[in-house]
């Protein structure tokens, strides 16, 4: 007689964090068990052995830290719990006397003087039963005042810039509440291909007249399918 065997179900990741943060999120289903049918006979033996499943809908979203950006202090979660992690500029200056110690600085003459530090990801979904998905990033939480990244300030491109010359360039981070910016499109791809490293930047705009001190804020990533 035949028994069916326990069917793996495929973990499920939506959204992720980052701040000065950034986060992944991967499940891992246990091991389907073995089973063994015996049929037994004198000149011939036979066994049926049928195949039934049911494929499931299923996505990941893994965000890395390329070239001088490293993530840190990774926190593991599945949905609806986010996964979190941080990119920590460290101590510098907007001379960039010291320059950041994790990440690139730039030295830009507008909208005035001061400094883009910026982080280089590489963001990407991995899905399963759809054709389609969407890769977007916004603010976690609204602008406020300090410590808070102003609204204007924190910028994102996708690709990934080379260099930053002013602290304009790129695209405002949407606001929470508001459609996020989207990795894929903005690259030019019309929807996310599956599996892709969508490589791009996270920068702050630092001018030379912000008061000294810590600033912080945090993005969330997004991965959707339909």
């Amino acid at each position: 007689m035949l028994r069916p065997m326990k069917k793996r179900q495929p973990a499920r990741a939506r959204r992720l964090l980052v701040g000065g943060a950034v986060a992944f999120w991967l499940g891992f289903a246990a091991p389907a068990q073995s089973q063994t049918i015996r049929n037994t006979g004198t000149d011939n033996t036979q066994v049926d052995l049928g195949f039934v499943g049911n494929v499931r809908n299923s996505i990941i979203l893994t965000i890395i830290g390329t070239g001088a950006t490293t993530i840190t202090n990774e926190v593991t979660s599945g949905m609806p719990t986010h996964a979190s992690a941080t990119i920590e500029f460290g101590t510098f200056a907007t001379q960039l006397q010291p320059p950041p110690s994790n990440g690139t600085g730039y030295r830009v003459s507008l909208p005035s003087p001061g400094a883009v530090v910026a982080a280089t990801l590489d963001a990407m979904v991995t899905y399963n039963g759809a054709t389609t998905a969407s890769l977007t990033v916004s603010r976690l939480v609204a602008a406020g005042g300090p410590p808070d990244v102003p609204l204007a300030d924190l910028r994102v491109a996708s690709p990934a810039l080379a260099t930053w010359t002013s602290g304009t360039e790129g695209a405002q981070v949407p606001d929470a509440g508001l459609p996020g910016y989207d990795l894929c499109t903005a690259s030019g791809d019309p929807t996310c291909e599956t599996g892709k490293p969508y490589n791009h930047s996270l920068a702050v705009f630092l001018p030379d007249n912000r008061a000294a001190g810590p600033f912080t804020t945090v993005v969330v990533y997004t991965g959707t399918m339909p």
